[in-house]
């Protein structure tokens, strides 16, 4: 079983004053990813339930993952913009210099460029979560739509029998 748990920077402030509020978030969970079969419609009643929750668990874990990497790249890019405008009145504080030049050199501040590279990580890894999050919801919403498509029709079969 994979042990995940949620990767997070400064979402991880977030997180303790939450459990300080006393709301609990699922920040570790030992499941293997859940996988739908090639046939949905082979799969028992009970079977499709059991998947139907641990869809709906590793979605929850998912989307909370999701928020935590949000909460990141807000908070990187909060921090490049600062050190951006730090660096851009170093470089003008009283020179004639043209903007694009100043421009220039902040662009390759070592500092802008570390935060440059924190915050493209931050987003590629929102990027990626993301899209887990709306594979595994399609796969939630399929499993759903099957229980769905199941229990009508035990009811109108109970239906035609007693009317």
């Amino acid at each position: 079983m994979a042990d995940m748990q949620i990767h997070t920077g400064e979402g991880e402030g977030t997180l303790a004053l939450l459990r300080h509020q006393g709301l609990q978030v699922k920040t570790t969970m030992k499941m293997e990813t859940p996988q739908l079969p090639p046939d949905i419609t082979e799969l028992g009643d009970e079977d499709l339930m059991v998947l139907f929750s641990k869809l709906t668990a590793y979605n929850n874990f998912l989307a909370t993952q999701f928020a935590c990497s949000m909460i990141d790249e807000r908070d990187a890019e909060r921090s490049l913009d600062y050190e951006e405008g730090v660096a851009f009145l170093q470089f003008y504080a009283g020179k004639t210099s043209l903007a694009s030049l100043v421009k220039a050199h902040v662009a390759t501040s070592p500092k802008v460029v570390e935060l440059k590279e924190i915050y493209s990580a931050r987003y590629n890894y929102r990027k990626l979560i993301e899209v887990m999050v709306n594979n595994v919801e399609r796969d939630t919403a399929l499993v759903s739509r099957e229980l769905t498509r199941r229990t009508s029709g035990l009811r109108n079969r109970s239906d035609r029998m007693f009317p």
